[in-house]
């Protein structure tokens, strides 16, 4: 049979060309020899393909097999979802970095996944489906060097980034933690001690917190021999708050402190010491509770209160029964080790159980109370800046690069308090952490196979997680 041009340019050694109802198919042919007819015998062997004008089409299977060694596997959900949650932050950073704005942003989504160091960004990057929506993205380290030079660099930027998360927000609370660097290039870093007592450089990280937003708002490092409540102040002007009150802890209390911090109009809520000579404790030493102000509940716990007035400050006095209970069960254990005695016991009683602050607020003493309990939220985004992020250690190589280093791990932080007010408000923070919902929703994965990137099987734990979430028509 003759064949087209066409068909026949695929006829090779070994093979062999068929016409079968209208259709041309190519075939693998061998010989072998026939003993009994004395002769080569020809052996069909398997089928290579359909030919067609446009070339050979081989069969299902083997395009198959041809499909699946250019399948690429990337991860989805996770960085999908903080691209759709965080729009927030995404205007933010699009407004004030226009030519910078996606690598800031998945260097940032890399850090909360991942505590990436910048050796480990491309990796991530083209593990992350991030790749395809930013596509063309460079992480190598003298690239990332660069660009936090330049982030670093104009703090009057960051300012204006970090203004955007200020806006709307009733009451600031400001407090300071310590940023530990190994690197001599960090001028702000003086030698100090860490939790451990181990003497390190280290420069101070001044953070305010939104407590209507409960989500940290504002950041600003400054040297860390400077430890006055100056700084606190300057924080504060430079933000643009109005309404600042500093909650602070026993350390902050003294009279030049007050004063500075009236003089700059930023409201304070302060603990004393129980020995303070300003705290009156003699309206808790009578049985007559009509002698104190009056209490309120606070989660199901009676809080006696009594406030003392010296011009424009008052000095409030909490007590809380059960915390007494505690304190005069351990005075009373100490005293039967022979470590402290009675009187002593007899003189400090009525100082048990006792909270005293002084403050500057018109609260009443229920919302000062419930401002001063806040103080553990605010601890809790230390916490979380250190634990989660590991962000409290650096090698950044001068004082730009760690000023840019402190945003990225600020844009990381405002993404993790994102999720958690989203999982408070769904009230699914009781069963689920903010890691574990990352975790879950980065087991979704997207799939390219022949050129077309399709949604993987989703786990049945990371289905419930999007159901829960209400964010189906993002990632499904």
């Amino acid at each position: 049979m003759i064949f087209p041009e066409w068909v026949s340019r695929h006829k090779e050694k070994g093979n062999e060309l068929r016409y079968l109802k209208g259709r041309y198919y190519l075939y693998k042919v061998s010989s072998v020899w026939d003993s009994k007819k004395k002769r080569a015998r020809k052996v069909t062997g398997s089928f290579l393909g359909r030919i067609t004008p446009e070339g050979l089409v081989k069969p299902k299977h083997e395009r198959l097999k041809d499909a699946l060694k250019n399948v690429s596997v990337k991860e989805f959900g996770a960085t999908k979802f903080l691209t759709e949650h965080c729009e927030n932050i995404v205007s933010a950073l699009k407004n004030e970095y226009p030519l910078e704005w996606k690598l800031i942003f998945c260097f940032s989504v890399f850090r909360l996944l991942h505590n990436s160091p910048i050796k480990n960004l491309t990796h991530h990057y083209s593990a992350s489906f991030l790749s395809e929506t930013f596509p063309q993205l460079s992480f190598y380290p003298k690239t990332i060097s660069k660009l936090l030079n330049k982030l670093g660099q104009d703090r009057e930027r960051i300012k204006f980034f970090l203004q955007h998360f200020i806006q709307g927000t009733k009451f600031a609370v400001i407090d300071s933690t310590h940023v530990f660097s190994l690197s001599e290039g960090i001028i702000t870093a003086v030698i100090g001690h860490n939790s451990e007592k181990e003497y390190v450089p280290q420069s101070r990280l001044l953070l305010i917190h939104s407590l209507d937003k409960h989500a940290p708002a504002y950041y600003r490092l400054v040297a860390g021999s400077i430890t006055d409540v100056s700084s606190i102040t300057l924080t504060v002007k430079e933000a643009g708050i109005k309404d600042a009150v500093l909650i602070g802890d026993k350390g902050f209390h003294s009279e030049k402190n007050l004063e500075e911090l009236e003089k700059d109009n930023v409201h304070y809520i302060l603990p004393i010491k129980r020995n303070s000579s300003l705290i009156d404790y003699s309206p808790f030493s009578q049985a007559d509770k009509t002698k104190l102000d009056g209490h309120f509940f606070f989660e199901k716990r009676v809080i006696w209160h009594f406030t003392k007035k010296i011009e424009k400050r008052k000095i409030v006095t909490f007590t809380d029964n059960y915390l007494k209970n505690e304190e005069e069960k351990d005075f009373l254990a100490r005293i039967e080790k022979q470590e402290q005695t009675l009187a002593e016991f007899q003189e400090k009683q009525y100082q048990l159980g006792t909270i005293t602050i002084i403050t500057d607020c018109e609260n009443t003493p229920e919302e000062i109370y419930e401002l001063l309990k806040q103080r553990i939220e605010i601890e809790s985004v230390f916490d979380t800046l250190k634990n989660t992020l590991n962000a409290d250690r650096t090698y950044m190589r001068n004082d730009a690069q760690l000023e840019a280093w402190m945003l990225i791990n600020f844009i990381a932080l405002l993404m993790h308090y994102k999720i958690y007010n989203t999982l408070t408000r769904k009230k699914l923070l009781k069963k689920h952490s903010i890691k574990d919902i990352l975790l879950h929703l980065s087991r979704v994965h997207k799939l390219k196979i022949q050129q077309e990137w399709i949604l993987s099987e989703i786990p049945k734990n990371s289905r419930k997680i999007i159901e829960k979430l209400e964010i189906q028509e993002h990632i499904t």
